[in-house]
């Protein structure tokens, strides 16, 4: 580990001010989170190869460190004793991966217990170095952190569900405008008139008017992965999931029941599920929301975001996610930067969200050129669909892998695709999203993926013809097969054609 992974963590105010002037990790960094909540001790471990840590490593242990504290205050023994043989293993595998920074956190559990002491000294020398453990606030700040990390615009109340504590914070576009955070949780034993009572006295829960809240935790997972069970929802991923304030609610009441109805819930959360259903049901009636979004987001994702990402790299992960993709996985240097230039005229009377998306497309653009070229669809399609990262909603995921596969696919019926690909765009969406694929496949077939010959064309878009300039240089590689084409993308968006070599 590198010797700032030993020293004393600074606070969360401290990092901030610093983040503008932080130098980028090397290529080769590894980064290390160890997150130690009252349900699960986590360890994850990212290769950090730019703006984008790509997890390498993800193992959780339900050591349930927080049980019982609601009634003695203290950390059980024989929870400590398991927390810190897991950890014992964490430590091993962080040195067998060489691991250039390590960022252990506690939360409510060790912060609560009379006696944290008990646990967190021996596992700092298991570790060799210290656990920051955080206060209310600062993981309060860490769970908003996390989340706008991966939505930077984010709206609405953020509800982190742990075993031993809810932090509750109130964003708009994304700066946080109030904090909170309540020792009940899904381990807890209270009444739910006491948590009914508790949320009521935070007068801003109800005051701000939120339309959303963003669930984070295994609760919040948990009720997701029910909702798509039971409603045989099409695309199963949870984060980005929209689950209405009603349907929430019917979940919720099946899970408190004398007999719970706990069809969907993971084996591993059945036990703790009423008691997150009591919490949830209370949080979302006060608040008055009209929807839960499911945020696969986390306390570790804050944590990356305040110690190694700096203020550009955090300004659009999707984006910077997508460039890290086009330098591994494209054929020919600078090429997706000449495709958005080239595809910049059909932004012209679109809102920002589509040209955000038509530069990620640019990006992804060749990321399966090296598979089989009958399959190349299909899996390019599926890779877009399980991305394993948390910045883009189910319809922008369904709409890039839309865009891939007709990149690769044209419009060949006889090719396979996702059956996610079917579901949750309107007609409008899947046609732009069409369009865009075909004028992908167009200039990358006509300019053989090159940059120089890309530079010898120039699209012009009017509401009802589409107009390619060509460089007279270039003409020979306007053949037949490359006319259709453009016709093709042309057509799609009910546009005549025009060539014009000047």
């Amino acid at each position: 580990m590198s010797a700032a992974a030993n020293q004393l963590p600074m606070t969360v105010a401290e990092r901030l001010s610093h983040l503008a002037y932080q130098d980028a990790v090397p290529p080769t960094a590894r980064i290390a989170v160890i997150d130690i909540g009252s349900n699960s001790v986590r360890l994850v471990i990212y290769g950090k190869n730019g703006a984008y840590p790509a997890p390498l490593f993800d193992e959780r242990s339900n050591c349930r460190l927080g049980a019982g504290l609601d009634e003695t205050g203290m950390l059980a023994s024989d929870r400590i004793a398991v927390a810190l043989e897991t950890l014992t293993r964490f430590a091993a595998i962080i040195r067998a991966m060489k691991v250039d920074s390590c960022y252990p956190v506690a939360t409510a559990a060790v912060r609560r217990a009379c006696n944290g002491d008990e646990f967190r000294r021996p596992a700092e020398i298991i570790l060799g170095q210290p656990i920051q453990v955080l206060s209310q606030q600062e993981e309060a700040a860490h769970v908003a952190r996390g989340l706008t990390l991966n939505v930077p615009e984010a709206s609405g109340l953020v509800a982190d569900l742990g075993g031993g504590s809810i932090e509750i914070v109130a964003l708009k576009k994304g700066e946080i405008r109030h904090s909170v955070s309540l020792n009940y949780g899904h381990l807890s034993n209270a009444d739910e008139a006491e948590i009914i009572a508790a949320f009521t006295q935070i007068g801003w829960i109800k005051s701000f008017a939120a339309k959303q809240l963003f669930g984070v935790g295994g609760s919040f997972r948990a009720l997701g992965s029910a909702f798509i069970e039971r409603e045989d929802y099409p695309l199963p991923v949870l984060h980005g999931l929209k689950i209405s304030s009603d349907m929430v609610m019917t979940l919720c009441d099946d899970f408190i029941q004398p007999n719970p109805a706990l069809d969907g819930v993971p084996m591993a959360r059945r036990s703790t599920m009423p008691m997150a259903a009591k919490i949830i049901r209370a949080l979302v009636d006060i608040a008055a929301v009209r929807r839960v979004i499911v945020s696969g987001t986390s306390i570790r994702d804050g944590v990356v975001a305040i110690n190694e990402l700096n203020e550009t790299q955090r300004a659009d992960f999707l984006v910077a996610i997508s460039q890290e993709i086009a330098g591994a996985s494209g054929r020919f240097v600078g090429v997706s930067d000449v495709l958005k230039q080239f595809l910049q005229p059909l932004t012209i009377g679109r809102k920002p969200s589509f040209a955000r998306l038509l530069d990620v497309a640019c990006n992804l653009a060749d990321m399966c050129w090296h598979e089989h070229s009958d399959m190349r669809g299909d899996l390019a399609a599926r890779r877009v669909l399980g991305l394993p990262v948390n910045c883009m909603t189910h319809k922008e995921r369904i709409w890039l892998a839309t865009v891939l596969y007709h990149r690769y696919v044209g419009l060949k019926q006889n090719k396979p695709h996702p059956e996610e690909m079917d579901s949750l765009l309107r007609t409008k969406r899947r046609a732009e999203a069409l369009t865009v694929g075909l004028a992908l496949r167009f200039a990358l077939i006509f300019s053989a993926g090159t940059c120089d010959y890309l530079k010898n064309i120039r699209l012009e878009c009017q509401p009802d013809v589409m107009r390619l300039h060509i460089d007279p240089s270039a003409r020979g590689l306007f053949d037949s097969h490359c006319q259709r084409r453009f016709v093709d993308f042309a057509a799609s968006a009910n546009c005549s054609t025009e060539v014009i070599y000047d």
